[in-house]
């Protein structure tokens, strides 16, 4: 869970620097992250398998399609060609907000061990 929250803290830094690359890489983690959360292994299995409301299904399946942008983030060489990528490429936070609440009330609801 520290590193979830890290991935969150330099996320909300980095937005409000305005570093989209930075951002997007971000972002990225996070949803690579948050699957074994859920008992699962892909983002996708977290979007399909976990009982979230409509409006945040709705939510968390959309965050899905910004893994392009991470993708081109990250793997598009340089080129002499401007950068396509800005603050604008970024979901809205309500899409963040709403997985990041999804994993706090899951594990809430996950039974811990018991100390011996």
């Amino acid at each position: 869970m520290d590193k979830l929250l890290s991935l969150a803290r330099e996320l909300n830094a980095n937005y409000a620097d305005q570093h989209p690359y930075a951002c997007q890489m971000l972002l990225r983690a996070i949803l690579d992250h948050v699957p074994p959360a859920f008992g699962q292994s892909t983002y996708q299995g977290v979007v399909a398998n976990m009982p979230w409301g409509r409006t945040d299904k709705a939510y968390v399946k959309k965050l899905a399609d910004f893994r392009n942008g991470a993708d081109d983030v990250l793997h598009r060489q340089i080129s002499s060609h401007p950068s396509r990528i800005d603050m604008h490429n970024l979901p809205p936070r309500t899409y963040v907000n709403a997985l990041l609440q999804g994993v706090l009330v899951h594990l809430s609801a996950v039974p811990q061990p018991q100390g011996s």
